[in-house]
């Protein structure tokens, strides 16, 4: 062997294990596939909503041209994010059995209901009673609120709204 193939093939053994750690990263499954769905199905709706949820009818030549170039951008753009080419995308669709459609149809409602969630204000929780001390302890208050080189004022004596016994 020469030193010519025998560095070949240690190179090789460098380069092959890389790529296939990178085919790893970028495989598709049924719950990244609700992801992209969910996504494109959102940038879609924001084009739609620039022109108005016009139907395509409603809209001129020169308008719908537009929003379809931008409808396409949108979806390219999302495939973009999540590293996944379009050819990739619909091949891997239209190869999905029964069972990863019905798993993609969960993530997508697990999904919903996260931003469904994420939306709604947590509950307010009860107010918590608070216990009010005056200083450190009663042998040892401490004044707040004090004005400088003002007199501290001790209160002594029962509070006002406070209830005696009979």
């Amino acid at each position: 062997m020469s030193p010519r193939s025998a560095l070949l093939l240690v190179a090789s053994w460098l380069v092959f294990p890389g790529q296939a750690l990178a085919a790893d990263s970028t495989e598709l499954t049924p719950e990244k596939v609700a992801k992209i769905r969910r996504d494109e199905a959102q940038a879609l709706a924001e084009v739609n909503a620039e022109y108005g949820n016009r139907k395509s009818s409603e809209m001129s030549t020169a308008e719908r041209r537009e929003a379809i170039d931008k409808q396409k951008a949108a979806s390219a753009s999302v495939l973009e994010k999540h590293g996944v080419s379009g050819k990739d995308f619909a091949r891997y669709e239209a190869r999905m059995s029964p069972e990863d459609n019905a798993r993609a149809k969960a993530e997508d409602q697990r999904l919903a209901e996260a931003a469904k969630a994420a939306k709604q204000p947590a509950p307010a929780a009860a107010p918590e009673e608070v216990h009010v001390q005056q200083g450190f302890s009663d042998q040892d208050p401490v004044e707040l609120e004090a004005m400088e080189g003002a007199e501290p004022s001790i209160d002594v004596g029962v509070p006002k709204d406070a209830e005696l016994p009979q």
